[in-house]
């Protein structure tokens, strides 16, 4: 399907182009702002070929996380299609802050210009899709770390990057059974997985959470030639997928099966996993710690392939 048609389609789901207000992309979530929010059709928007998942931004936004080294040209073909020119500033509350950058500095990072960041996109296709309750402040400053991890890394091309995937109900956390899943949220897993891959020397972590198994499957095929571990939770589909399975199987990358609970001494349905003949390690009850522990295994495991036994990737 030709990235028009894609961008035709998008259209359509958000309401048509004259629903559309303004448009940005964020690493390679496309932003769009509408007018009416009660235009869109998120069923409509999920189901276009490309589309890896849609995340709901404020009363009236939508990021739409699109596949490897599409997002760009999705975006220029909206430009055409609309006569609306990209601006970062319209997400923003404060409409003072300039179009071509970032308005603030974050842990002594300086604005990274918008050109900048389509360059990154471009570069590193897989975004993060968070479906928490992050604040604007928050989603702005992890995207400025990132962005500054990615930058850093560009030119380093034994970099090693590492893709965290999570299953059904994981964005739940901090509010579903406490007692056997903790009250730390989606966002402190998140950070807890980005600071292990930092301290462990992976150039990259890119989290991706999704409740839809064929999102699931996507985001691990897309992996392919992108990534060089998979840390995956794939929650109640681990009792159940063989799609899950087959993906992890077809990319081939290494991975780690982790579960936040001892789902050995849960109910009996619990005890099969699919997906753990893809594995080379599994990690459960260690709470969101389990992610620290798969992430730092990892790391020696690529070490090791690599003969290299020194501290730290590559």
């Amino acid at each position: 399907m030709a990235k028009t048609d894609v961008a035709e389609e998008v259209l359509d789901a958000l309401g048509g182009k004259d629903n559309v207000k303004a448009n940005d992309i964020c690493m390679t979530r496309l932003r769009i702002l509408t007018v009416e929010s009660d235009l869109i059709d998120m069923n409509k928007l999920r189901s276009i070929k490309g589309v890896l998942g849609t995340v709901r931004r404020g009363p009236n936004g939508v990021e739409i996380v699109f596949g490897p080294g599409s997002v760009n040209e999705v975006q220029e073909d909206i430009v055409q299609l609309t006569g609306i020119q990209p601006s970062y500033s319209a997400f923003r509350d404060s409409s003072s802050a300039p179009e071509d950058s970032i308005s603030v500095q974050i842990n002594g990072h300086a604005p990274i210009p918008r050109v900048a960041r389509a360059a990154v996109a471009a570069k590193r296709p897989l975004a993060s899709t968070r479906v928490d309750s992050l604040s604007d402040a928050e989603d702005d400053e992890d995207d400025m770390e990132e962005l500054a991890s990615l930058l850093e890394a560009t030119d380093a091309a034994d970099a090693k990057r590492l893709l965290v995937v999570n299953g059904p109900n994981i964005n739940m956390l901090g509010v579903r059974e406490p007692k056997i899943y903790g009250r730390r949220a989606y966002t402190d897993l998140v950070r807890l997985c980005r600071k292990a891959a930092r301290e462990e020397g992976f150039a990259d972590c890119r989290c991706f959470q999704s409740n839809h198994e064929g999102d699931l499957v996507d985001v691990i095929q897309a992996a392919y030639g992108e990534f060089d571990g998979i840390i995956i939770n794939p929650a109640a589909y681990t009792h159940t997928s063989v799609a899950l399975l087959d993906a992890l199987k077809s990319v081939a990358i290494p991975a780690i099966e982790v579960h936040i609970s001892k789902v050995d001494e849960r109910e009996d349905f619990r005890r099969i996993s699919y997906v753990r003949a893809a594995c080379f390690e599994t990690i459960m009850g260690m709470g969101l710690e389990g992610y620290r522990k798969a992430i730092k295994d990892m790391a020696a495991h690529l070490r090791e392939r690599e003969g290299d036994k020194g501290p730290g990737l590559p």
